[in-house]
């Protein structure tokens, strides 16, 4: 037997611990607007988008699929297109991540559909919109099922078909007749921290376009702080017949506000002509969003309704055998007060420590206000505050962070002026 020296032997399990590591690392793919099936994957031989999302490449559980900056549109631009599909299978322990290169802007320009084959995805920071809505005039044909002129413009938006333990994170989906459709064969999905607004069209008969429509049999679904606005139909609306469960939802902490007054459909539902159970709401910041759980179902089972905002709006809880309501704040007409300093909420982000969301009530219609947010930033740290009204435009304010109240220019909105309600989103831009 022959001694080696001890440092030898620190060598060599150094070495075996890096062979270990390196073979537990995530595989990292990219994705680009010009790339091709037969590339590589890789930063410089980037797949494209459609072999890459539908599966036809080797991606395998704990993946992590780059997005190269770009405008990524879908060829069929017809009303009916399915737009771009995904069917990647990840697992609980490995899901497959599609986000963008860090700093880019990748915009999906048409459908976004998650087959129901897709297992353990998580979405993020992507832009989904229709590049059409620009100049559309909104309007549609009777029962709202085709846009004027048929076949001239995608539906858009996110259709979740199916899967399980899928999560979207951060998404931003605005400009289009439909928004997200999340069905009753998604099981366990949850929607975090995206933006919806600007979503809907104008029928004959009514407005049309929710900005969240939802079932739900199996499991629970999540939809937590979330920022809504401009939608033309029912904000969130988590609805079906006899036949279509409504039961098992969570809605925490998502801020909803500027309906468009015409359409009369701006609520927040949950309920529909099946009894629904195992509802959780709390914690939502609602401005001329009315809530309602219960529809026209003879009962319901159970319901938890507590510590919602719900400003210019009502709250109500229809035909449940056990609903607990407490420390909800439901203010209307007279009672919204007009000469109190604004109150401002902060919703951390769940899943990114550099995220934040901030609505502010501004009771006297200030032009500007202060804004402590020493619960999300450290001084020293550097920041970016954004109106979601204007959310790829320059901030509202940025800087480093000294640990004292930031200065908040309130924006004044095209329709009603200084807004009584704002909602931004904060960014850390960096650590100290």
């Amino acid at each position: 037997m022959i001694d080696r020296p001890p440092w030898t032997l620190f060598a060599c399990l150094a070495l075996n611990l890096a062979i270990v590591n390196l073979s537990f690392a995530e595989p990292t793919h990219y994705v680009s607007i010009d790339g091709s099936p037969q590339n590589r994957g890789t930063v410089d031989s980037p797949w494209d988008i459609e072999s890459a999302w539908s599966g036809r490449q080797a991606i395998t559980p704990g993946s992590t699929l780059l997005m190269k900056g770009g405008t990524y549109r879908h060829p069929d631009r017809s009303w009916a297109s399915p737009g771009f599909g995904i069917a990647l299978q990840g697992t609980t322990e490995a899901p497959i991540r599609i986000r963008p290169v860090d700093g880019q802007r990748v915009t999906i320009d048409g459908r976004v559909e998650i087959k129901t084959n897709c297992h353990y995805l998580e979405l993020w920071n992507l832009e989904i919109t229709v590049s059409e809505t620009a100049n559309w005039d909104r309007q549609v044909t009777a029962g709202g099922l085709n846009p004027s002129g048929t076949d001239t413009i995608p539906q858009g938006g996110l259709n979740i078909l199916g899967g399980a333990g899928c999560k979207f994170i951060n998404l931003v989906i605005h400009h289009m007749y439909s928004g997200v459709g999340l069905w009753r064969t998604a099981i366990d999905a949850e929607m975090h921290g995206c933006l919806i607004f600007q979503i809907g069209g104008i029928g004959p008969d009514r407005y049309h376009g929710p900005g969240i429509y939802t079932q739900n049999e199996e499991g629970t679904k999540w939809l937590t702080d979330n920022i809504l606005f401009d939608i033309y139909s029912t904000t969130i609306q988590a609805y079906g017949s006899s036949n279509a469960s409504v039961s098992g939802f969570t809605l925490q902490g998502n801020i909803a506000f500027a309906p468009i007054k015409a359409g009369n459909r701006q609520r927040l539902l949950i309920g529909g002509g099946r009894p629904s159970r195992d509802l959780l709401v709390t914690e939502n910041l609602l401005y001329e969003i009315p809530l309602q759980l219960g529809y026209n179902a003879p009962y319901n089972e159970n319901a938890i309704v507590t510590d919602n905002w719900i400003v210019h709006g009502d709250l109500s809880v229809q035909r449940f055998q056990r609903a607990e309501q407490t420390g909800n704040k439901v203010l209307a007409g007279a009672e919204v007060p007009v000469d109190l300093v604004a109150e401002v909420k902060l919703r951390k982000n769940r899943h990114d420590d550099r995220r934040a969301h901030l609505a502010v009530f501004n009771w006297r219609r200030d032009p500007e206000i202060k804004v402590d947010l020493s619960a999300f930033l450290s001084p020293g740290e550097h920041y970016r505050i954004i109106n979601v009204l204007n959310y790829y435009g320059p901030p509202t304010s940025a800087g480093q962070y000294h640990g004292q109240p930031i200065e908040l220019a309130i924006p004044v909105e095209e329709r009603t002026g200084r807004g009584q309600f704002c909602a931004f989103v904060i960014i850390r831009e960096s650590q100290r």
